[in-house]
């Protein structure tokens, strides 16, 4: 994910976590852009216990003992993210009464998008790939928490396919780190900056 160096006794987990990352928000950007049923979205945060959550937060702590900041900070708050997001879907949402359900979502996004514009900002000195899917995962951000504020289905399903977007950018970079260890070179162009 990031041009942080890993050592070569250990394997590189960073593919792992955005690959997880990306699978999740793929997942529930096809709901949101009301391209499936909505009834489907409990498999989705399934998934986002379990891979986009667990994956990430795992990676983080091994991203941590690397020495690796950026995607510490990364894979240790979009994990959470999923966590978080999952058991208010399956569990603490129904605590939640329905007048507070939008200005809760929105906080939570709002937050969230705070920290992608900073992860945007530091992303500038890795790659024009990585650059654009924080572009636009915060693009995806306002959006969503514009639909979650207003009740307007159309900003919600706007942020859906921008999350497909980015999902579909996420699984390029992810595909190019893993590729790039397999062959020993880089395969897929990312336009490293920095």
């Amino acid at each position: 994910m990031a041009q942080e160096e890993h050592s070569h006794a250990l394997g590189n987990p960073a593919p792992l976590a955005v690959l997880a990352f990306a699978t999740t928000s793929f997942m529930l950007g096809v709901y949101n852009a009301g391209i499936v049923p909505h009834g489907g979205i409990v498999f989705a945060m399934d998934v986002a216990l379990a891979f986009g959550g667990l994956v990430q937060i795992i990676v983080a702590i091994l991203e941590f003992f690397a020495g690796n900041t950026f995607t510490t900070a990364v894979f240790g708050t979009y994990g959470p993210f999923w966590l978080a997001l999952a058991a208010f879907e399956l569990w603490f949402g129904r605590m939640v009464p329905a007048a507070a359900v939008a200005s809760a979502v929105t906080l939570f996004l709002i937050a969230f998008g705070v920290l992608t514009f900073i992860f945007l900002v530091a992303s500038l000195k890795t790659d024009k790939v990585l650059v654009a899917v924080f572009l636009l995962i915060e693009v995806a951000i306002v959006f969503l928490a514009i639909g979650a504020a207003s009740g307007v289905d159309s900003w919600t399903r706007l942020g859906g396919w921008t999350t497909i977007a980015f999902a579909i950018l996420a699984w390029y970079h992810a595909a190019a780190a893993l590729f790039a260890s397999m062959w020993g070179r880089q395969v897929l162009p990312l336009g490293r900056l920095g």
